[in-house]
């Protein structure tokens, strides 16, 4: 994993929803005035060294400043209340997902951008990759011989599940079409991200690029090699998203939508392309500042704050249905064998009748 998305990977990781904007934030407690207006500056600080864009950050700035000069935060006694109220205020202004206060009763870490996880959380990461299969949650063969692969977090490198990502490829390598489901995937590490689309896309493909502030550094992503059986360059490929798919998850389906590989078929993603860390402010306050951002190589920019837009827009709950429906009528298309023909056929009515799922 690079150091710059070690903090973001680990905050997804061991945030129990799996969603990178989202924390255990555990029991409330009363605030007094100094502690607000010391949580107050704090983050406004933090903001103004690493946010990814400084224009915008001054914005927050002087935005924040303002309502506390008109009083607003002083009735706010509760942690979390301030927590909530200073990211309405910021995402207000900035429109950033990823960026948000958090009060943690259990204590924050400060995940600078350059920042290697330590041997603890290393393990930590490694037990919990265990615990969860690292993300692959369901490999399946549908009807009519398409493959299922359900991925419920990228938040891993991709040493850490090269085996699990090459074992569900080998299964799923016979198939005709394939369908990747991350209509409930928050996100996580790019690494990962480019080890599944090195199954789907030729080896060395640029699929997407970061830009990070504080370290005035560009990272690259490229398709690379694969343990597994690679699934190849021209079968079918569907992304299934909703409006929970976000971050890393939406990288993927940007990249496999701008790379022509596949059909994106959904909800509109959540809108989160800014990468960042948890950084501290107090022992138990800190502000998660996006202090990154991707740039797409195809088409220079990103899915920040409008989402990806699918190819075939349907409600997340038909997604699948409708994917596996397209698949088959695909295959129907250019099938000549009889029999086969009669197979598909079956399967595309049994998937018109089909529940949502």
């Amino acid at each position: 994993m690079r150091p710059a998305f070690a903090a973001a990977a680990l905050a997804l990781l061991l945030a129990s929803s799996l969603q990178a904007q989202q924390f255990d934030r555990g029991p409330d407690t009363t605030i007094d005035a100094a502690t607000r207006n010391r949580v107050i500056e704090g983050v406004l600080q933090r903001i103004e060294e690493g946010y990814v864009f400084p224009a915008k950050a001054g914005e927050m700035t002087r935005a924040v400043r303002e309502r506390a000069r008109r009083g607003e935060y002083g009735s706010i006694v509760s942690a979390h209340a301030l927590a909530d109220s200073l990211t309405a205020h910021l995402q207000g202004v900035s429109h950033d997902r990823h960026l948000r206060v958090v009060y943690r009763s259990r204590g924050v870490p400060d995940e600078p951008p350059a920042a290697d996880p330590t041997e603890k959380e290393r393990r930590e990461q490694l037990e919990f990759g265990r615990q969860v299969n690292y993300g692959f949650e369901h490999a399946e063969r549908l009807a009519g011989n398409v493959g299922y692969l359900e991925i419920r977090s990228f938040g891993f490198d991709a040493e850490m599940v090269d085996s699990t990502l090459a074992a569900a490829m080998n299964f799923l390598a016979n198939t005709e079409a394939l369908i990747i489901d991350v209509r409930r995937n928050g996100g996580g590490d790019p690494e990962m991200v480019a080890a599944v689309c090195s199954y789907l896309l030729p080896p060395k493909t640029l699929i997407n690029k970061f830009y990070w502030r504080p370290l005035n550094r560009w990272d690259e992503f490229r398709t690379g090699a694969v343990t597994g059986r690679r699934y190849g360059t021209t079968k079918p490929v569907y992304v299934l998203t909703s409006d929970e798919t976000f971050s890393g998850a939406e990288e993927f389906a940007y990249d496999i939508q701008t790379q022509r590989r596949g059909e994106v078929v959904g909800d509109t993603t959540g809108g989160g392309a800014h990468p960042g860390g948890l950084r501290r402010v107090t022992e138990r306050f800190g502000v998660w500042v996006p202090s990154g951002r991707a740039v797409n190589p195809i088409t220079g920019t990103n899915w920040e704050g409008v989402g990806v837009r699918p190819d075939v827009p349907v409600a997340a709950k038909d997604a699948l249905r409708t994917a596996h429906r397209r698949a088959l009528e695909r295959l129907l298309a250019t099938e000549r064998d009889p029999e086969r023909r009669q197979l598909l056929q079956r399967a595309i009515d049994q998937v018109r009748h089909a529940p949502a799922t």
